[in-house]
């Protein structure tokens, strides 16, 4: 396949989320208490349903717009769904409530990640490319790093902080001029047919469709990977 860059997606690709309900209770518990402490009365249902609302309309922008709905803008929204103006000591509370669970419930990344990557880093250039939905760069940087995975990467890039989303080809442009590498030799490997596959594609990279629960499809792509460590086969 003549590559000299490889670029992931995060969620589904690298670690999946290893209890994703307890999670998003989890924030919606504290954010209701620390809104409860604060004079507002909003109940748990509520938020939770506030919480799947609000992430639909985070996929939209993504998926649809190519844009990012940041955790910041999805904390206003939230507020606004319940018609709060939080002071800003308040807002801070709630914008860590809302965007740091995964540091106390951490996802399960793909098994022997470390070896494939550590092998993979002597042989390509790598990069993250990951849209962060509910959860910041800063936070998915953290869970790299405890793990000791950031390491191999040459560069992270999260659309909360570039501003664009896959399936936006300019996330993707992004990767390539930081890494120095053209589309073409680029090989993005994710689990969405849509952000991932359809995505890198459309920004002229290779794309590698990463199905580990062996989807009986037939799918326009450069290469499939049923188990994740099939990656040490490209060349």
């Amino acid at each position: 396949m003549n590559i000299e860059a490889i670029t992931f997606d995060f969620w589904n690709t690298l670690a999946v989320d290893s209890a994703p309900v307890e999670v998003r209770e989890m924030a919606a518990k504290r954010m209701t208490r620390l809104l409860e402490e604060a004079g507002f009365m909003v109940d748990f249902e509520n938020m939770m349903k506030a919480f799947d609302q609000c992430r639909q309309h985070c996929y939209f922008c993504q998926e649809v717009k190519g844009i990012d709905f940041t955790p910041r803008e999805q904390l206003d929204w939230i507020m606004d769904y319940f018609e709060i103006r939080p002071e800003p000591g308040l807002w801070n509370g709630l914008f860590d409530a809302y965007t740091t669970t995964i540091l106390e419930v951490p996802p399960v990344f793909v098994e022997g990640l470390e070896g494939i990557l550590k092998e993979l880093a002597a042989r390509f250039k790598l990069a993250l490319i990951c849209n962060t939905g509910r959860t910041p760069g800063w936070v998915v940087r953290k869970v790299l790093s405890r793990q000791g995975f950031e390491r191999y990467f040459n560069t992270l890039i999260f659309s909360n902080e570039v501003g664009v989303a896959k399936p936006n080809p300019y996330i993707f442009e992004i990767a390539a001029r930081v890494l120095e590498v053209q589309p073409d030799k680029t090989l993005h490997v994710g689990d969405s047919l849509i952000t991932d596959v359809a995505g890198a594609s459309g920004a002229g990279f290779r794309a590698g469709w990463y199905n580990p629960t062996r989807i009986d499809k037939k799918v326009e792509c450069d290469v499939v990977l049923w188990d994740f460590s099939d990656i040490l086969k490209i060349q």
